[in-house]
């Protein structure tokens, strides 16, 4: 018998995320000590069957509830609910990655939360997802901004509006009605974000919008940790250390969650495959203190543009291409 309402939780999956993918799934619901409502919303009918047989390899908790959704739901459901949205089809249509937006505000209720997770996250401790407030939106935090392209970055600027810096969207929850879904689709139509379909961080930048919209906080970045690939590790790998050994640098045993981006999701599949890491389990089900979100200027973004431009022409970046 469910004790307490299930949380609701989405992924966007391709079946080639799969290796790492039933890492993120099988612990996010076999660690979590809420009963969850896990949708994974699919590229198209074909996915969703490749999806369920994969699924059904997993074994997980009785009180959880487990759907594969293909894209061609959510659109018409999208078409149906929001008649003439055209920057939100936009986002529907765009970039796979871009639907992390659009398609959770789809598929639930206004009065409804939703937390969206990508799929290379790692839990290793029995956890909860924090408590979804009633206005603002949750997010992980990483040190460096991944907002891409420029020209996208420097287009919404133009447009007057605020971008949060430091987000990682390895894990995000709000309220749907807590974001103003006209000023979103005024947001997608100015940006033209049709110019840079190919750009999955056109996501990100949204994001950092809506961050700084309807404000909220960064998930504890301790609890919640977005591993990051910084220089001496970027180095050390570069100077053939296994990347594997940079994970035993992480204090796993005192986080609830780890988005592993890059190559490390494969470090972390492999490793629990032979047992150089394991599951600590410890229980960390209490909510945890966030972070407030920090602006980025134009003045700071410009700045930072120059510092990879130089790093560029130094060579650091093909140096650490292969970390």
């Amino acid at each position: 018998m469910i004790n307490r309402p299930r949380r609701n939780v989405f992924i966007l999956l391709s079946s080639h995320a799969l290796p790492y993918a039933k890492v993120c799934i099988r612990t996010m619901l076999n660690n979590s000590v809420e009963p969850l409502r896990l949708r994974l919303v699919v590229d198209n009918y074909s996915e969703k069957s490749l999806i369920e047989a994969a699924l059904s390899e997993i074994e997980t908790p009785q009180d959880n509830l487990v759907e594969v959704v293909a894209k061609e739901e959510v659109q018409a459901l999208l078409h149906k609910r929001f008649p003439g949205k055209k920057g939100l089809i936009q986002l529907h249509e765009g970039h796979p990655c871009w639907r992390k937006i659009i398609d959770p505000l789809v598929l639930c209720a206004e009065d409804e939360e939703f937390i969206v997770t990508d799929p290379d996250l790692y839990f290793p401790n029995l956890y909860s997802f924090e408590p979804t407030p009633n206005s603002g939106v949750m997010m992980m935090y990483q040190g460096p901004n991944c907002l891409l392209p420029p020209a996208a970055v420097r287009s919404v600027f133009d447009m007057g509006v605020k971008l949060a810096n430091h987000v990682d969207i390895g894990v995000a929850q709000m309220r749907v009605g807590a974001l103003d879904l006209d000023w979103l689709d005024w947001l997608v139509l100015g940006m033209d974000v049709e110019r840079f379909r190919h750009f999955m961080h056109i996501e990100a930048i949204i994001w950092s919008a809506i961050a700084m919209k309807i404000g909220g906080e960064h998930l504890n970045p301790h609890a919640w940790k977005c591993w990051q690939r910084g220089h001496i590790k970027r180095v050390a790998v570069a100077l053939g250390v296994p990347g594997k050994w940079t994970l035993k640098l992480e204090p796993l045993a005192q986080m609830k969650c780890i988005h592993v981006s890059g190559k490390s999701k494969w470090w972390v599949t492999e490793s629990l495959e032979s047992g150089f890491l394991k599951e600590t389990r410890n229980r960390i089900d209490t909510p945890t203190q966030g972070v407030a979100y920090r602006e980025l200027t134009k003045s700071y973004f410009e700045r930072e543009q120059k510092l990879k431009t130089a790093a560029k022409k130094l060579g650091y970046y093909k140096l650490t291409k292969s970390a």
